[in-house]
């Protein structure tokens, strides 16, 4: 199964967790995920520990607009740069899309 997780919240949220042991238990279980930082998710680039959903086997794509908006100039080497309209695209390809707000 092909899972998008949509990622909008800040990443001290609650929803961190929650996004972090959901990655795990689909990259484990085989699945292919896919997380998309938009809005202020793009903090997630920010937070040290957030490489670890890459490690986890996950593709972790960002909104390049969103992280110019909010000031966020380096993006780590663990996270490649998109836009909402890529994201937008890419939809039809997944079987489930989760979003956290």
């Amino acid at each position: 199964m092909k899972v998008l997780i949509f990622i909008t919240s800040v990443p001290y949220a609650k929803d961190y967790n929650t996004v972090r042991n959901l990655t795990r238990k689909l990259c484990e279980k085989g699945h292919e995920v896919v997380i998309f930082l938009s809005g202020n998710g793009v903090y997630y680039l920010l937070r040290p520990d957030a490489e670890e959903l890459k490690n986890f086997g996950a593709r972790v794509l960002f909104c390049s607009h969103s992280a110019h908006q909010r000031g966020v100039k380096e993006s780590p080497p663990w996270a490649e740069s998109s836009s909402t309209y890529n994201m937008s695209r890419m939809l039809k390809d997944f079987d489930k899309v989760l979003c956290f707000n």
